[in-house]
């Protein structure tokens, strides 16, 4: 039994719904990593608090007009891999899901980490964007479906795209810079474009650092049992759960990992 190695934040629906009513408006979403980089939101711009949103859980709800959470600022070193629940309620472009970057208002492009983002009907990982570096997972899009997307890159195999486990890598992105450093900051809702407000829910992010992409089929086996998701034939757990995810799980967080601060499993 080993941890998911360098867990940076990890926001769940169980904090949710120990704080909020369905429609309250989220002042703050905790982060369940224990690293403190809770997401927070001003008067006029939070997302509302969705019950029974995917799978039974609540999400964040974004409007698409002007709804962002952001962390503050953190220390940011290695290799960056998002892994979010979310449901888009319209397919407009630059729907913004994820955007780490290393500004306290999102800019484009950003000069640091990655965006995830639907555009022009597929979905975009923006990696080193002050590079330009983009790679499309063409997989179809369709509106009020629940996805699992995973965006990240590492120096050994470039650039990561993944929707419900549908991987495409390309090794020649993501190299530059081969190890991110600096300031960071968590943005979701909004990537500093015009008009890249959110339309949709999420539910869950996991942000962590790797050396390679082998965590990565962990954490969507874990987040495809949660949700109900279908996995891409040929995913490791296109059939099964990773064996030591609990076989249940309800909205208040009964029944959990075995830390809250990390994603235990099996190899």
């Amino acid at each position: 039994m080993t941890a998911l190695t360098g867990l940076v934040a990890w926001y769940k629906p169980e904090t949710l719904a120990a704080s909020y009513a369905n429609g309250d408006p989220i002042d703050t979403w905790a982060d369940s990593s224990g690293n403190g980089y809770d997401l927070t939101g001003t008067t006029t711009t939070r997302p509302l608090a969705a019950a029974s949103a995917i799978n039974g859980y609540m999400a964040a709800d974004f409007d698409g007009t002007d709804d962002i959470l952001s962390s503050a600022s953190y220390s940011h070193s290695g290799q960056v891999v998002v892994s979010a629940v979310f449901n888009l309620d319209t397919l407009k472009n630059y729907n913004a899901i994820v955007n780490i970057d290393d500004s306290s208002t999102p800019v484009w492009p950003s000069s640091l980490l990655s965006n995830l983002i639907y555009s022009s009907g597929r979905f975009l990982c923006g990696i080193d964007l002050s590079g330009h570096k983009y790679l499309f997972q063409d997989s179809a899009c369709s509106a009020s479906t629940d996805y699992i997307a995973t965006c990240g890159f590492n120096s050994s195999v470039g650039a990561l795209a993944s929707i419900n486990g549908r991987y495409r890598v390309d090794s020649t992105l993501g190299t530059s810079p081969s190890t991110p450093t600096g300031t960071a900051y968590i943005h979701l809702g909004f990537a500093g474009i015009g008009g890249s407000y959110l339309n949709g829910k999420v539910t869950e992010v996991i942000i962590y650092t790797v050396a390679d992409n082998s965590e990565v089929p962990w954490v969507e086996g874990y987040l495809a049992d949660k949700y109900a998701i279908t996995l891409a034939d040929g995913h490791l757990f296109k059939n099964a759960a990773p064996e030591n995810a609990p076989t249940t799980y309800n909205a208040t967080g009964g029944a959990t990992l075995a830390s809250d601060a990390r994603i235990e499993r099996l190899k």
